[in-house]
């Protein structure tokens, strides 16, 4: 309670300094969002400059790969020239052949070059020729050399004398085409035999690099010292670029056709060549541009919308709370009624709701602690004043009990005397407070005193059985628990009974759980007076000590989950079982 009503005065005191202390925020929010702002533009600047950096990377590793493809080429090349079928075929068409034998010649070489053409997937199509010039070829028939790219294949085959040669035709094509010169290496005379031709698809090399497809993938150009000789997608948006003088590396924003572009560029050993990767700036950078904008709009927003909240969050807390300060003043007065005052039903459902809900309701606990202490005290009074009335008369009785067995066992009457003894065992461990949990054992004595004392009342009329294995003797058990059940089984079963009674006292325990069973065969109980002895609306005579008192005795010492269980036998009698916790070496 003390904790509670800290918590509130403190958020009182705190709450005077929320305004002042709420321009500081404001002032620091405006400093904090001017800094979070230049950070992420200069966020947004290294952001730009590893986009150069990955591009450039990007575009080397596509260089590397187009040219690792065209050098596997180039080995395909060297391969037919040195193929030993394919020369032998070439210098038997040097002779004089006949129809049929350059039939056969012509299958057998075209058979061997369609192997090659399947070995790499990027060959389009391998042309050959002999030295008369009759063409060879093998792969797609779509898209053949022209005239003018076979004299100039030709003539480059016959100017490099059996290097390879990657021919680069004027204006843009999605081929490339290697040419190589054919020489005899029988006895290694080098007679030229014919000229080898191979095209490439550029387009699908490229098709399978990694870079991003679309506009933002931008446009892969391949040029050379004079010339552009491969675009991936035309040259329409090229203009008037200049691709000859920039050498090297590098990259940067250029300006083609009045349109912005991002130019990445990189010059290799293989052929002088340069590569390009042309990319639409509006494609490139547009989103982030707009990201850009759009965090500045968004901080804005938010910084604007977060001081609205904080004036209106402010206001809803400093009058709530200063109403609930006013109600705890008069709390402290002792006018607990003035929490009546407070509209909590009115509240919203936020901390300051639930503040208010939790005091209302902590005051009224506090109000009927209160009042229920009161009446505890009161008891308690009450009880102090019976238990002093009842100290006169123990002695009394114990000493004219002592007199009586005395007189009992002068005149040698021991029925009176066995009677009398267990009367007083009997009264002395009924109002014996110093114990209120006792062994099995113990509790077995005093059932055993008021058996003998039933026994001579009801002699030849009762049969008691009692079956108590002695393993749960030492197990504990609240005091006073087996006789009131006993008792209550004799005025209900056996007094109003003119046969036999029987009664029976059973033990049985489980791994965690001791059942003790109270038995008898009389008429059995009425389900309305069982329901009203389980609410304590009737109490048994005797002792005073009724199975709800019981009950509510073992739930107190042991749990909620222990206690009585009544069953009526319909007719048969009545069961009453004591559902106890295995106590083993001390009570819990």
């Amino acid at each position: 309670m003390r904790k509670t009503w800290a918590s509130i005065i403190t958020i009182y005191q705190n709450t005077k300094l929320n305004g002042k202390l709420f321009i500081r925020i404001t002032l620091l929010m405006v400093v904090t969002l001017a800094l979070v702002l230049i950070c992420l533009q200069y966020a947004f600047s290294l952001y730009d400059e590893q986009i150069y950096a990955k591009s450039s990377q990007v575009l080397m590793m596509s260089s590397n790969t187009i040219e690792e493809e065209l050098e596997r080429i180039e080995e395909v090349s060297f391969n037919i020239a040195v193929d030993p079928q394919i020369q032998s075929a070439l210098l038997e068409l040097q002779g004089e052949v006949t129809g049929y034998d350059i039939y056969r010649l012509e299958q057998k070489l075209e058979e061997e070059l369609a192997n090659y053409v399947g070995s790499e997937r990027y060959i389009h199509s391998i042309y050959l020729y002999d030295s008369s010039g009759r063409e060879f070829l093998a792969g797609s028939s779509s898209k053949p050399l022209g005239e003018k790219e076979k004299r100039i294949a030709m003539y480059s085959a016959d100017r490099y004398e059996g290097k390879n040669y990657w021919m680069e035709i004027d204006g843009v094509d999605e081929f490339l085409t290697s040419v190589r010169l054919l020489r005899s290496y029988e006895n290694l005379n080098f007679d030229r035999i014919g000229k080898l031709m191979i095209r490439v698809n550029l387009d699908k090399i490229v098709a399978g690099l990694p870079l991003t497809q679309g506009e933002v993938g931008g446009n892969i150009v391949i040029s050379n010292s004079s010339q552009v000789f491969y675009s991936q997608k035309g040259t329409h948006d090229l203009g008037d670029f200049d691709f000859i003088t920039k050498k090297g590396q590098g990259y940067g924003i250029e300006k083609i056709n009045g349109e912005r572009y991002f130019v990445n560029h990189i010059a290799t050993n293989f052929e002088d060549w340069t590569y390009w990767n042309i990319i639409p700036f509006h494609a490139m950078f547009s989103k982030i541009t707009a990201v850009k904008y759009s965090m500045v709009l968004l901080f804005t927003f938010l910084f604007i919308l977060l001081i609205s909240i904080g004036f209106g969050f402010l206001k809803r807390i400093t009058n709530p709370i200063e109403e609930l300060a006013s109600t705890m003043q008069e709390v402290q007065k002792g006018n607990f009624l003035a929490v009546q005052s407070l509209k909590v039903d009115e509240m919203p459902e936020d901390e300051v709701g639930t503040l208010y809900q939790n005091f209302k309701t902590m005051v009224q606990r506090i109000d009927e602690l209160i009042k229920e202490n009161f009446s505890k005290q009161l008891l308690v009074k009450e009880t102090e004043f019976k238990a002093l009335q009842a100290q006169i008369n123990p002695h009394f009785l114990y000493n004219t009990l002592e007199s009586v067995n005395w007189l009992a066992k002068t005149n040698k009457q021991q029925q009176i005397s066995s009677m009398v003894e267990a009367l007083g065992h009997l009264m002395r461990n009924s109002i014996n407070f110093n114990e209120d949990i006792i062994t099995v054992e113990k509790e077995l004595d005093i059932v055993q005193s008021y058996l003998t004392i039933q026994n001579y009342r009801f002699a030849d009329r009762l049969d008691f059985q009692m079956d108590i294995p002695a393993s749960v003797l030492h197990h504990h058990i609240p005091k006073l628990t087996l006789q009131p059940l006993l008792e209550n089984s004799f005025q209900h079963a056996v007094e109003p009974a003119l046969d036999v009674s029987t009664i029976k006292l059973s033990a049985v325990e489980t791994e965690q759980l001791l059942y003790i069973r109270v038995e008898d065969n009389g008429p059995g109980i009425d389900p309305n007076t069982l329901l009203y002895i389980k609410k304590g609306i009737i109490k048994p005579k005797g002792t005073g000590i009724g199975l709800n008192n019981i009950d509510q005795r073992i739930k107190l010492g042991f749990g909620e989950q222990y206690g009585l269980e009544i069953e009526n036998l319909a007719g048969k009698g009545t069961a009453v079982t004591v559902i106890l916790p295995i106590q083993r070496g001390g009570i819990r």
